[in-house]
């Protein structure tokens, strides 16, 4: 019976944590590009070369990349020349709530190549060669909201590409009914737990 206990309250401890992640609601439209193409997007080069050769969506592995970090479908982002190509998209938040914005690139030091990601045209990050071995690597900050922001990522590869998945922009904490409903389901398993301890003494 004791056993039973303890497996039963590490349970209710687990569902917490998860039933906490499961709020967490992007923000973004297609923000893992599962739709195939920019959907939600928008996509801004000039230029000779910026048809779908060198920027577009795919899935599986393709340009030495092995996949998608999440889901099926990665973007690619070429422009093998100056300026940058952008890729962005406007959402709504609440005016004073901090937000998460994060996402992955699958970078192999090309040179020339750069890759930068703004939050209401300032920017929050500016590589230049990004190189992340080839592999899939998270980048992720604390932003304000406005009522009303827009993320932009501007990039150029040569002869490669920049692989980005996963986009997201997340509230930081919890809404207050979310907490709410979290407190009021702890409490009521940490109830049936002593509930269930005090029959068993």
């Amino acid at each position: 019976m004791k056993a039973k206990l303890s497996s039963f309250a590490a349970l209710t401890i687990c569902l917490l944590f998860l039933s906490s992640g499961a709020f967490a609601q992007n923000l973004l439209t297609n923000g893992s590009f599962e739709t195939g193409d920019f959907t939600g997007w928008i996509y801004d080069c000039q230029g000779p070369y910026c048809g779908s050769y060198y920027v577009g969506v795919v899935s599986g592995p393709a340009y030495g990349i092995s996949g998608a970090e999440d889901g099926t479908y990665w973007a690619y982002l070429g422009n093998p020349y100056t300026p940058d190509a952008t890729l962005s998209q406007s959402f709504t938040t609440i005016a004073g709530k901090w937000y998460t914005f994060s996402f992955w690139i699958n970078a192999a030091g090309d040179n020339p190549s750069a890759f930068s990601a703004d939050w209401d045209g300032t920017a929050v990050l500016n590589l230049t060669n990004p190189n992340t071995g080839s592999t899939w690597e998270k980048f992720s900050f604390a932003e304000e909201g406005t009522g009303s922001d827009t993320i932009q990522f501007g990039f150029f590869d040569y002869p490669n590409v920049i692989g980005l998945d996963n986009v997201s922009v997340t509230s930081s904490v919890p809404e207050r009914s979310n907490l709410a409903f979290l407190l009021g389901f702890g409490i009521f398993n940490l109830a049936a737990v002593f509930g269930l301890r005090r029959k068993l003494i």
